[in-house]
């Protein structure tokens, strides 16, 4: 659990903001893949249900920002 962090750029998203299918996002700082097009509501319920995650905070993934990231680090 201490390798995980969250950029400046990851914000928290509202509950009604629209997930898409197959994107990544941050559920309280572990990245996940949506399985589902809906609400961040919905995505919520989705990972409470089905991966037993608390999913208390759900943030946009800036995946592109932690791929340099981890160029840099030589990974």
């Amino acid at each position: 659990m201490s390798d995980l962090f969250i950029l400046d750029t990851e914000k928290i998203l509202n509950d009604d903001y629209p997930v898409y299918w197959d994107y990544i996002y941050l559920c309280d700082s572990i990245p996940v893949k949506s399985d589902i097009k809906g609400t961040i509501k919905d995505l919520k319920r989705d990972l409470r249900e089905f991966y037993k995650l608390p999913a208390l905070e759900i943030r946009n993934c800036d995946i592109m920002k932690r791929s340099e990231l981890l160029k840099d680090k030589g990974v």
